[in-house]
């Protein structure tokens, strides 16, 4: 047997096999680069040329941010007594203070054409006077065209609760322009939860919506915000998470849309669905035990 002429021959595959290897290796690398974001559908391409308008600074950083506890609490019952120049009454729950001022904030300007820095003023320093309990801790959010109202969150790590469950609303009077009354909910203060969780981007967040056929062309997209959210409602504590707010406006009518920023679904209207804060699950083996149906002893 001639053990030279097979050597050669396994010497001639093995540097056939590299041969193939190695170009297999250069094609995959080339779909691979072929197939790169740069090379992919762009989204925001797609949504521009349906007709939908997107803000120009649209962030794509992904945030580091922790979720927060809130135990329950009755501060606004508690303190209510304090306030000045108003009358106004507290719900039964101790939750929620209606107040009418007895004297009006006059708003130069229509705010459904524009908020305006005075406007904004004027009203961050009503926010901050003794006029309105824990103020300092308030900010503005934004104007719902809808209910003709100027919205201050709480601020929480830098970020509003933006659900409701936190917030002063100015009732703006189109036929004068003055504000008459507010509203303010107060979760009170609040506490870091775990360690910090990634969420994803304003630009993921948008894109996220167009994907899910939330909008429609046309569509006028208002800068997202960073949120809290009351995600978990129970008797003794509430934990809020992060959501992004995308405020968009279709045909001439202005709404809210909401996407869980660390799952990425979309969330309901909290004032429109009881789902946008899940009930407590309670397994069997904790449920109480139902009393006896005992009768009292006859003398």
């Amino acid at each position: 047997m001639d053990f030279k002429k097979i050597e050669n021959i396994f010497l001639l595959a093995f540097v056939f096999l590299n041969v193939y290897l190695l170009v297999s290796y250069i094609n995959r690398t080339g779909m691979q680069y072929a197939n790169s974001p740069s090379e992919q559908i762009n989204i925001i391409r797609e949504m521009r040329e349906m007709g939908i308008q997107i803000p120009g600074n649209l962030s794509d950083d992904n945030l580091d941010v922790h979720y927060m506890q809130a135990n329950s609490n009755s501060l606004i019952q508690d303190n209510v007594n304090s306030l000045e120049n108003q009358a106004g009454s507290v719900t039964s729950d101790g939750t929620l203070y209606t107040s009418i001022l007895s004297e009006p904030i006059e708003i130069e300007g229509d705010p459904s054409e524009g908020v305006t820095d005075q406007q904004l003023e004027k009203l961050q320093s009503f926010v901050n006077s003794p006029s309105i309990l824990f103020g300092d801790q308030y900010a503005f959010l934004r104007y719902d065209n809808e209910e003709n109202r100027f919205i201050f969150s709480q601020m929480v790590n830098g970020a509003p609760v933006g659900d409701g469950t936190s917030e002063i609303s100015f009732y703006y009077g189109r036929s004068d322009g003055d504000i008459i009354s507010y509203q303010q909910t107060y979760a009170g203060p609040m506490q870091q939860q775990g360690d910090s969780v990634e969420v994803i981007s304003a630009k993921e967040a948008v894109e996220f919506l167009f994907q899910s056929n939330e909008l429609s062309s046309n569509a006028v997209i208002s800068q997202p915000i960073l949120t809290y959210q009351r995600t978990l409602a129970l008797e003794d504590l509430s934990i809020y998470g992060p959501v992004w707010l995308v405020p968009v406006t279709e045909s001439s009518e202005s709404r809210v849309l909401r996407v869980n920023a660390k799952d990425r679904t979309i969330i309901s209207d909290p004032t429109e669905s009881n789902d946008a804060i899940p009930e407590p699950v309670i397994d069997a083996e904790d449920e109480p035990d139902e009393e006896e149906d005992t009768e009292p002893d006859q003398d």
